[in-house]
């Protein structure tokens, strides 16, 4: 078996469930003269002094051989990628994926086909970061081929060998590139490998829309993403990879920024997208019925007039109409607009509850209105008499369906 590299200083796991099912996994395969070595994200968050929350481990032994030893045991497994050795081992709410030590053989740059090995050295050159090719031994020593440290200490984002082949091999790393960019912002990008994406942008068409948004989502939930998004646009991804140009603008304003980053993901993809690129979005990004929901309210901007006045006395007026997204848009409309909101307002904003109507079809039914179109109008015509009078109703209002007159509201 080689290792091709050197085990190197010495990392000690924190204790807790996730450290006893790492050494119940390790103690298996040493049982069985064989290693188990925990890998990628997990280390690398650990040498950073990071939160981990996904645990990798790759064994070299087959797969088969570790089910059979898991049944044996009666330890927890599922079977999540059988056909590229991977299975997932649950026990006491930690998860941990397991995989077999393995080549690249074949791919299309969308999925790979994999041989078996237990040589270290070649599992890691498969890899796609130099950072995430460090593991960690059953003896707490660190195994790293690819001078990942070294890259840490330098704070550089490197593939793995060629950035070329490491991309042609899985162009989902184009993606993941930038999201560990946005996750790390003070880590820089070689400028060849800068290139090499560049190169590469286009292929993302070649991509499922599930393994896009995944990766997508992450990428804008990261704390600062705004650093590789205008990276992005640089080199073209936005407008090769996506159909449309990001929007940027305002972003390098410190007071845009802050807003911006207290979006979620969707409100930020929201607050990128140009309107009239709105469509665009739908070829590469795969909604939840309610995502695209709250995306197509985002969407629908705020006029001046509006946010206007929702910096006047009767803001909540204003605000009742938009209340379900009222904050988000409003940052939104401020980014695109370089609209300054007065900063003592946003508490309120933030704050507000929509409040309940008090009316309902079964009102009108007592008032004499039969169901109908007619009866929503007028359920429409007392709601905006309603936000008018300061959310109450005069003491005069007239409920009944005598000589009604549809009038036309702006919300």
């Amino acid at each position: 078996m080689g290792d091709g590299g050197k085990n190197i200083k010495k990392l000690e796991f924190p204790a807790g469930k996730a450290r006893a099912l790492i050494k119940k996994i390790q103690k298996i395969a040493r049982e069985n003269n064989k290693e188990a070595r925990l890998v990628g994200g997990a280390v690398r968050n650990l040498l950073m002094k990071k939160p981990v929350k996904d645990f990798d481990i790759a064994i070299n032994f087959p797969i088969v051989h570790f089910i059979e030893i898991l049944n044996k045991h009666k330890i927890k497994f599922y079977e999540t990628g059988l056909s590229h050795g991977t299975i997932t081992v649950v026990e006491n709410d930690i998860s941990i994926e397991v995989t077999q030590t393995r080549k690249d053989i074949k791919s299309d740059g969308r999925r790979s086909e994999v041989e078996p090995v237990t040589d270290w050295l070649l599992d890691a050159q498969r890899r796609d970061f130099t950072i995430n090719a460090i593991y960690l031994t059953d003896a707490n020593t660190l195994f790293d081929p690819c001078n990942g440290l070294l890259d840490l200490h330098n704070k550089k984002l490197t593939f793995i060998g060629s950035a070329d082949d490491r991309i042609q091999e899985d162009y989902l790393r184009i993606l993941r590139a930038f999201r560990f960019f946005a996750w790390m912002p003070e880590f820089e990008i070689p400028q060849d490998d800068i290139e090499a994406l560049k190169r590469h942008c286009k292929k993302l068409n070649l991509l499922s829309l599930e393994r896009i948004t995944d990766e997508f989502s992450k990428w804008l939930m990261a704390s600062n993403p705004i650093n590789s998004l205008y990276l992005a646009k640089k080199i073209g991804l936005d407008r090769l990879g996506f159909g449309f140009c990001f929007s940027l603008v305002n972003l390098e304003i410190d007071i845009f920024k802050n807003a911006f980053l207290q979006l979620d993901w969707l409100a930020r993809l929201a607050a990128i997208t140009p309107v009239h690129k709105k469509n665009k979005i739908y070829s590469k990004i795969r909604f939840s019925r309610h995502e695209r929901a709250r995306f197509e309210r985002l969407m629908q901007e705020l006029t001046y007039s509006e946010a206007s006045k929702l910096i006047t006395n009767h803001w909540q007026k204003t605000a009742y109409w938009h209340a379900s997204d009222l904050s988000d848009k409003m940052r939104i409309y401020c980014i695109r607009k370089g609209f300054l909101f007065p900063k003592n307002k946003w508490s309120s904003i933030d704050a507000f509850k929509k409040p309940k109507f008090p009316i309902t079809g079964k009102d009108l039914k007592q008032a004499g209105w039969s169901t109908g179109p007619e009866m929503g109008l007028k359920l429409k015509e007392l709601e905006h008499l309603w936000v008018m009078n300061e959310f109450k109703l005069p003491e005069n209002t007239d409920f009944s369906p005598n000589n009604f007159i549809p009038k036309i509201y702006e919300s």
